[in-house]
């Protein structure tokens, strides 16, 4: 197995970027806004705020004074994130390794960046994503989570080109099928120990799906036969 590793940082730039994109965005019944306006109410003026540059300009002065006046403690956020994952970092890729069939990953090196904002997306370009600096759920969860999903579209567009190589990963059919997936993932055994969450995130929309996929993997406990299985059913 080849070693692969998280390194978490502070990015306030890509905070800031991430804000912005953030105000009006939607997806799978969650608002995002509520990740930014209930963390921080003083940037609710920015819901009636219309030039974008103005928008930029609340974000930056925000940002700027509460990295400022945080600034130790939010770096020592990022020390814990890095020590609470590497305490089970060996044991999440050993069961992603087996799961996914012995799959070389195409990038074994990925990036996690605290956030003073609770949207927490990933970017598949460069196998990055955010993570809250407050995530009720912790930085176990939200890295598994969100590395699972760098694994599964790599090995999905490997092994199956023809249904998903057309297909969006931030929405539609291919996203819904990732997003289920995490979901059972999340509730084996084996990730129960690795994230300590009993309790499982979904979005309100693919609710519907969970039993009928955890079905699937109890069925089967073979990821080539589950994501061939779901993408029909979703699709049907």
């Amino acid at each position: 197995m080849t070693k692969s590793k998280v390194i978490f940082k502070i990015n306030k730039q890509l905070d800031k970027e991430m804000a912005l994109e953030f105000l009006n965005v939607q997806a799978g019944g969650i608002d995002f806004n509520s990740g930014i306006f209930e963390v921080h109410p003083e940037l609710s003026i920015l819901k009636s705020t219309r030039n974008k540059d103005d928008k930029k300009k609340i974000i930056d002065k925000h940002f700027n004074n509460f990295y400022y006046k945080y600034k130790e403690y939010l770096e020592k956020r990022v020390k814990e994130f890095q020590r609470e994952w590497d305490l089970v970092e060996k044991g999440f890729f050993n069961e992603a390794f087996q799961i996914f069939k012995n799959f070389s990953f195409k990038s074994h090196k990925y990036t996690g960046y605290l956030s003073i904002i609770d949207c927490n997306p990933r970017f598949l370009k460069n196998k990055s994503f955010q993570v809250f600096y407050m995530h009720p759920q912790g930085v176990r969860y939200v890295t598994s989570h969100e590395v699972l999903h760098f694994i599964f579209f790599d090995y999905a567009l490997i092994k199956f080109p023809k249904l998903f190589k057309k297909l969006k990963t931030e929405s539609g059919s291919f996203w819904d099928l990732s997003e289920i997936f995490n979901s059972v993932m999340h509730q084996q055994k084996s990730f129960i120990k690795i994230h300590d969450k009993v309790s499982n995130y979904f979005y309100p929309e693919h609710k519907k799906y969970l039993s009928k996929a955890e079905d699937y993997w109890q069925q089967y406990h073979d990821i080539d036969q589950w994501i061939e299985g779901m993408y029909n059913y979703l699709n049907k």
